[in-house]
């Protein structure tokens, strides 16, 4: 595994220490942000004109330098004083970039340039306000940035894209980036739900000290962590004298829409299970055909694929259990909460019907207390549902998306050796094991997966790692993972379906 970059809220206090720690000055650091910026303008076409929106602010003073360092080298370049130079940098950068050539416009003059200019403003560099932003883009610049997101130009975002508060949410109008250049260290906020429309590619610069010195300036009360490509651990076989019982027994549970559970199945499966046990306790499903799902979701033939076995009960050996999925309420999650209360050392997945099963709360206390491997697959609404029901009270949907870090740690604290994968456009995956609350972010997937099934195929590939011996954190990571990078496979994403997905892996 790779070192793994950290996402911040605020960087202030870390560019603060690195400041007195190695000597750099506030402008040798301004004027490498600068060339980072230029950097990400590389491959634009020089004969076109660059358009500099520029806030009163060190992040406006970033884009006066920027200016400065690329004058002659577009066919024009133009700043807009989107807000009066206020910060000591911003006014020494303004007058530095027009004592070059560089011309200044108003904020009121921005219209009427564009309506002149538009077909030769080949990008836009936004930096008006950085990380520490909160509310809605004040009424002018909120129709500024409205228009330059309009022309057919390059857009990069300096810090983070104007309108997105610390936490990556919206109030209003929000400059839409093709590249955002995270200055120092990467932010919480590009990495929001919101975000992933405004973003666009997103890169970090140093300001003079590498990354780890950077991220490690200061000690940190949040232990956010960002997943890359190469934290992916798949399940590879690399012993050969092994059998199907050396990569697990996985056991899932079919109920009234047993169309999920049956696509749960086929993930573990696919995914490196050696042996798969589909439970109906009606005894309604038995191997031995092709699936075919009706428009109720049931296999129209009665049957699920020759692969999967079928049993009217628990086997007697189970590697790791899922259940949830298009299970429904009453006897059958009864059997599955007894189930896993007689066998504390069964790693367990629990989705979707779960979380509105008000017995919830004592089931996961006792798996705690016994420190029972367990991971919870939410989307935000059925995580809502998991919050009342374990007596943090009631948030919305919007309000689960709006604040999931915190909600997330706080669940943690009170509940912990439980994993958790809140989905979302990027998904978050959180655990607190030996008092110690660790949250990635996996910003991989697409929104190809915005298809009934998507859920369990990932519930399946979880449960699957769970049968292969992963902690449950690490199945957590690279079921959410794996089941990211398939869906960026699928083309053209509109036709995803969970089997296209599995297929993927």
């Amino acid at each position: 595994m790779t070192d793994m970059r950290k996402l911040f809220f605020d960087t202030r206090r870390l560019d603060a220490a690195v400041r007195e720690k190695y000597g750099l000055s506030e402008e040798l650091m301004m004027e490498n942000a600068a060339a980072r910026l230029e950097e990400s303008l590389s491959k634009i076409d020089r004969r076109g004109k660059l358009l500099v929106l520029c806030g009163g602010g060190n992040n406006g003073a970033d884009g006066y330098a920027l200016a400065r360092r690329v004058y002659m080298k577009f066919a024009e370049v133009v700043c807009v004083e989107c807000a009066p130079a206020k910060s000591e940098l911003c006014v020494l950068q303004k007058k530095r970039a027009a004592s070059c050539g560089v011309k200044i416009l108003r904020l009121d003059g921005l219209h009427q340039f564009i309506e002149k200019n538009s077909s030769e403003i080949y990008a836009v560099v936004d930096a008006v306000f950085g990380a520490g932003f909160h509310g809605s883009l004040p009424e002018e610049i909120a129709e500024a940035v409205s228009e330059v997101n309009g022309l057919n130009a390059f857009r990069v975002a300096c810090d983070v894209p104007s309108g997105l508060d610390s936490l990556g949410n919206a109030g209003g109008v929000v400059f839409s980036a093709r590249t955002t250049v995270a200055m120092g260290a990467l932010k919480v906020s590009l990495f929001s739900d919101c975000a992933k429309d405004f973003a666009g590619e997103i890169t970090d610069a140093d300001l003079g000290v590498s990354r780890g010195l950077f991220e490690n300036s200061v000690e940190q009360a949040e232990n956010i962590l960002l997943l890359e490509k190469e934290d992916f651990v798949p399940p590879l076989r690399e012993k050969q004298n092994v059998h199907k019982g050396s990569f697990g027994h996985v056991c899932l549970v079919a109920g009234e829409k047993p169309g999920a559970s049956v696509i749960a199945s086929s993930a573990s499966l696919r995914f490196g299970a050696g042996l798969v046990t589909l439970v109906d306790f009606s005894g309604r499903l038995s191997s031995g055909a092709k699936l075919s799902l009706n428009e109720d979701g049931f296999p129209s033939s009665g049957f699920v694929p020759y692969e999967i076995m079928c049993d009217s009960e628990f086997p007697a050996v189970v590697s790791a259990l899922g259940f949830g999925m298009g299970l429904g309420s009453g006897e059958r999650m009864k059997k599955c909460f007894e189930w896993i209360s007689e066998n504390p050392d069964v790693p367990v997945v629990m989705d979707a019907d779960v979380f509105h099963e008000p017995s919830l709360r004592a089931v996961l206390e006792e798996r705690c207390s016994k420190k029972s491997p367990t991971v919870l697959t939410p989307h935000p609404k059925e995580f809502a549902s998991l919050l009342e029901i374990c007596g943090f009270g009631k948030y919305s949907v919007k309000s689960v998306v709006e604040e999931r870090i915190s909600l997330l740690k706080k669940f943690c604290e009170e509940f912990p050796n439980v994993s958790v994968i809140l989905k979302g456009a990027s998904v978050l995956i959180a655990g607190n094991y030996g008092g110690r609350i660790e949250i990635f972010c996996n910003p991989w997937g697409c929104s190809a997966l915005s298809k009934a099934g998507s859920g369990d195929v990932l519930a399946g590939l979880a449960v699957s790692l769970l049968a292969q011996g992963y902690s449950p954190l690490e199945a957590a990571k690279n079921a959410s993972l794996a089941h990211a990078f398939a869906s960026r496979k699928i083309s053209p994403d509109y036709s995803l379906t969970p089997f296209s997905l599995i297929k993927a892996l």
